[in-house]
């Protein structure tokens, strides 16, 4: 009875330790697959955003990334589809992007995330639009980036993005100097 009893607290002790090895390498995978999803989507994302107030093209594909609420609030975006963007006045041929996510964190039970990214478009080509030449600057503003704070939630199994706070603004250095750009906190 002693070796039978012995026997079976061996068996329990790792079976116990296996379920705990298992259990955390499940909820690895979970978090893993989480951050690389959300990933994405505030990559290809934000990319699209700016690209969409650049050039107020093909609006409707930010749908595959923000909640619809949140498109409703954007006033970037507003200011570009309804004509007040300072870049409305630009054909916008290209732009640079840049995305630094600084923290990503989402737990594999949670249907939230946050995250804090730096947004930057350090370069912007394009002329002006011929019937506005007299009228703007030949060169096209710069883009003002900043440091987000990024709330994302998973919708029918899908993250969007439902809300983004700005906390820093960075002004883009002119093309002339190599400078880094200037951070300004927002209120």
């Amino acid at each position: 009875m002693l070796y039978f009893r012995r026997f079976v607290w061996f068996i329990a002790k790792y079976l116990i330790l296996i379920c705990i090895l298992l259990g955390m390498l499940v909820c690895g995978f979970y978090m893993a697959m989480n951050v690389s999803n959300i990933y994405v989507v505030l990559n290809d994302g934000l990319q699209k955003r700016v690209d969409v107030i650049l050039t107020r093209q093909q609006a409707e594909e930010l749908n595959k990334y923000f909640h619809a609420d949140f498109l409703m609030a954007d006033p970037a975006l507003e200011g570009a589809l309804n004509g007040t963007s300072a870049y409305v006045d630009y054909n916008i041929t290209g732009f640079d992007y840049d995305l630094t996510i600084e923290k990503l964190w989402a737990w594999p039970w949670d249907n939230y995330a946050n995250c804090t990214v730096v947004e930057r478009v350090p370069s912007i080509t394009g002329n002006v639009i011929a019937s506005r030449r007299s009228q703007v600057s030949s060169r096209v503003p710069k883009w003002v980036g900043g440091r987000y704070d990024i709330t994302l939630a998973k919708i029918g199994g899908q993250w969007k993005i439902v809300g983004m706070q700005q906390v820093t603004v960075l002004m883009e250095a002119d093309d002339d100097t190599e400078e880094l750009p200037e951070e300004i906190l927002v209120p």
